[in-house]
């Protein structure tokens, strides 16, 4: 099996019980969220044959079901309802309260998060202990979150890809699969056998605040291709995926952990943008899906209700006209997106009836209680009824079946930790290379050319030092991550002092205030002056600064990203990635420029 470890950014919770949301912090202290364009192109239209064409669903195998059946037939009421379950819980070691509730709750999954990881050994120590109380010897799902870039829980000794987007920037589908095998193979060697990726969203909304580079890209037969790609990698090496967010949350202008966003689409639009890569992909063996907190008031049975427990979502869309009998998990019930109109135990309730088979609940004690408690309840009183459980049970054991889980024996702890630690080729750092997209080069400001003065301003550590490495004449500034307004203006003014007489000034920005530096610090440099723009964050922040010369795109700001934008823009690296998404007016999906050899 599969070994993986990494520190995780900070997730910081808020709200009450009543809901909760989280914020991402990317591990350096700042809450990395999308930049936020102005207006939003129209869907890109999907591309080639409709997918659902193209494969049937798998046959089912006698084989596998017959050991489906003996086993269901040795399970209790409570072990049953105990499979549905899909639950976080605190704590890096083992204790008796994490030994007494997963032995009372007999989870069919659990997810682990920032506040259950240390260190390498101590993650490995505690997914062990966690399977010591596989419920009647049935194996949990150990699952992490970890798609790349800023949504990541592991940060060393594993594969952290730069970011979804990046691998559209790169547009290889080998590539992609390359990628998901690494992960994969980094997370058996740990433990996991379950990852929350990838996202099937198509980012067609360049306000979404949720989704953004999380995303292939706005291209649904893209997004599908890859997608696919990075399914069988990740999966031919134990781990199951669970891609997101069923039926499609990426043009959305709110996110659900805050609201119930709403996408007024019709079936018609839905089946051209949308649904395309999920069509494209479960058919193909996916072992797991998750839904969105969406409302979709032109599909679903009334207006307000969330795609979670819709069953003209779950069930006509996905089950009957897809024909998807693989694993369907909810997304967070304690999210406000759902949480605000029904409670998690109802929310619950509601998403079994409408086709789910998990039920995910990560936070708090009594959201876990009402939920369990609710499902007991629905089953006792039928309103689900015990067919319905044991067709959820059913999927729920067939997937661990089919991925091996009966089987699989986790690794030695010294064994995967050494393995993890070996040295190994960075199919990040290759990703990152691929993805880097050259949108703009007015005057040729890129790559620099020797000789020049230039002042390289940033917030990101590596790029500045591989700058200084590459350009030891350069006048290099290090930025404050997430800056006030005023620091902001302070930043400006150091940054003008320094251009005095350059040549060209490089601004490596991310997001918050940074991003006004280039409208800031341009009209007070001289016209002769090049300003050329590498933005590790968010592709659309272009309309924020469009008269610098050169911008440049990584798609990702991890070390491995900043390595490779300083290689690009000394001309040690030529960028070759293309716009998986339209850059506001002029840049189309496909764009993108090339040094002249």
């Amino acid at each position: 099996m599969g070994k993986i470890f990494a520190t995780l950014g900070t997730i910081t919770l808020l709200g009450t019980a009543a809901a909760v949301w989280a914020t991402v912090d990317d591990g350096r202290g700042r809450v990395v969220k999308p930049a936020q364009a102005k207006t939003a192109p129209p869907p890109a239209p999907a591309k080639g044959p409709p997918p659902a064409e193209q494969d049937a669903p798998p046959a089912l195998d006698p084989a596998i079901e017959a050991r489906v059946d003996g086993l269901m037939a040795k399970m209790s009421f409570e072990e049953k309802i105990g499979q549905l379950l899909f639950l976080g819980f605190g704590g890096t070691v083992m204790d008796q309260t994490i030994a007494s509730f997963l032995d009372e709750k007999k989870p069919g999954a659990v997810a682990l998060f920032a506040r259950n990881v240390k260190h390498l050994g101590q993650t490995m120590r505690l997914i062990r202990e966690v399977r010591k109380h596989d419920p009647g010897g049935i194996p949990m799902f150990v699952s992490v979150d970890q798609e790349g870039g800023n949504v990541v829980r592991l940060k060393r000794h594993v594969t952290v890809l730069p970011s979804a987007m990046a691998l559209g920037a790169a547009d290889d589908v080998a590539l992609a699969e390359e990628a998901g095998a690494a992960l994969g193979r980094d997370l058996s060697w740990m433990g996991f056998n379950m990852n929350l990726a990838p996202v099937l969203d198509v980012n067609s909304n360049p306000n979404n605040p949720v989704i953004g580079t999380r995303s292939f890209g706005e291209d649904p037969a893209q997004v599908g291709r890859l997608g696919l790609a990075y399914v069988k990698g990740l999966q031919s090496q134990g781990v199951s995926a669970v891609a997101k967010h069923f039926p499609g949350h990426g043009d959305t202008a709110a996110d659900s952990h805050h609201a119930l966003p709403v996408l007024d689409h019709d079936k018609k639009r839905l089946d051209e943008v949308e649904l395309v890569p999920f069509r494209m992909v479960l058919p193909r063996g996916l072992d797991a899906l998750m839904t969105a907190h969406i409302s979709l008031p032109k599909i679903a049975e009334e207006k307000g209700m969330p795609a979670t427990v819709s069953a003209n979502v779950l069930t006509k869309i996905l089950r009957e006209e897809i024909g998807y009998d693989g694993l369907l998990v909810t997304d967070g019930l304690e999210m406000a997106g759902i949480v605000d109109r029904y409670g998690s135990g109802e929310a619950a309730v509601r998403a079994v009836v409408a086709g789910a088979d998990m039920v995910m609940v990560l936070w708090f004690k009594e959201k876990k209680n009402e939920v369990h408690h609710a499902l007991e309840k629905a089953v006792q009183t039928g309103r689900i009824s015990k067919a319905r459980l044991d067709q959820s049970v059913r999927r729920i054991l067939r997937t661990k079946v089919q991925r091996g889980l009966f089987e699989q024996e986790l690794m030695d702890i010294d064994e995967a930790a050494a393995a993890l630690k070996r040295e190994k080729p960075s199919v990040a750092l290759k990703i990152a290379k691929r993805a880097m997209t050259l949108v703009k080069n007015d005057r040729a400001a890129l790559p620099l050319a020797p000789g020049q003065k230039v002042v390289v301003a940033s917030t990101e550590p590596v790029f500045l030092k591989e700058m200084k490495k590459r350009y030891p004449t350069a006048d290099t500034i290090r930025l404050k991550a997430a800056p006030t307004k005023g620091q902001t203006r302070r930043a400006r003014d150091q940054i003008v002092r320094a251009a005095q007489g350059a040549d060209a000034v490089v601004l490596g920005v991310l997001d918050g205030n940074n991003l006004s530096l280039p409208k800031m610090v341009q009209p007070k440099l001289k016209p002769e002056t090049k300003v050329a723009v590498v933005n590790f964050g968010s592709p659309y922040a272009l309309e924020r600064f469009p008269d610098v010369d050169a911008y440049l795109l990584a798609f990702g700001f991890r070390w491995e990203s900043e390595y490779a934008a300083a290689q690009a823009v000394v001309g040690d690296l030529s960028p070759t990635g293309k716009l998986p998404v339209t850059v506001g007016p002029t840049y189309k999906v496909g764009h993108g420029l090339r040094y002249p050899r």
